[in-house]
């Protein structure tokens, strides 16, 4: 049986894709901000020697990592409001739940690459007088960012594609536009070959972006 292809119908749905793409990238510009500045904070918490600080941040990442990333946004959307009283939008509970679940893993590559660094560091740092937030801004970090870059490079692009989970609570990104476009076409050979595609153009670029850092920084160092 030959197939039919009629790529034509997804040209005429254009506008409806682009509106799915605009609320993939805001939902991973916002899910990256979150979880860069929480996994910093909790990856520096994880790879503390005080356990007041460690172990809240490993039962974190330890909660994030071990359980599914779709579990984890319908709790937040359907759950959370019953515990606090507070209605998050599906917009918001999908950005707030990936960056939440990215958090957890860049913290672990945030301790690596800290933890990578050799100690006498900052030992050094200390005995000339620098107090232990200044040696990891000035000393510390900018190094073990070097070494950051791969894994935080896949854990971008895994963000990307985590974005089609918000489809099951109605975010209307590219996931669930195409699929409301399946269902006023009865076209889905098309449409998810078309979603592939535009998921491959978001993703490509950016990754390509962040080798050619990684490969200035390495050039740096």
């Amino acid at each position: 049986m030959t197939y039919s292809w009629h790529l034509e119908m997804i040209w005429d749905y254009r506008q409806v894709f682009a509106r799915g793409v605009v609320v993939t990238l805001q939902l991973t510009i916002i899910a990256l901000a979150c979880g860069v500045v929480l996994g910093l904070v909790f990856g520096l918490m994880r790879g503390a020697r005080n356990w007041l600080l460690s172990m809240p941040a490993m039962i974190y990442i330890e909660t994030f990592r071990s359980t599914p990333t779709l579990v984890q946004l319908v709790w937040i959307y359907y759950a959370l409001p019953m515990l606090t009283g507070v209605q998050l939008s599906a917009f918001n509970s999908v950005a707030l739940g990936l960056g939440l679940h990215t958090a957890a893993y860049l913290a672990e590559i945030f301790r690596a690459g800290v933890n990578s660094i050799d100690r006498g560091q900052m030992m050094a740092a200390k005995a000339i007088g620098m107090t232990y937030f200044q040696a990891m801004r000035r000393i510390i970090l900018p190094q073990a960012t070097r070494r950051m870059v791969p894994p935080f490079i896949n854990e971008f692009a895994t963000l990307i594609k985590l974005t089609s989970l918000g489809s099951v609570v109605a975010v209307p990104e590219i996931l669930h536009e195409a699929n409301n476009v399946i269902s006023a076409t009865f076209r889905p050979l098309e449409v998810y070959t078309a979603v592939a595609v535009v998921f491959a153009l978001i993703a490509c670029p950016m990754i390509f972006v962040a080798r050619l850092l990684e490969r200035m920084l390495t050039a740096r160092s």
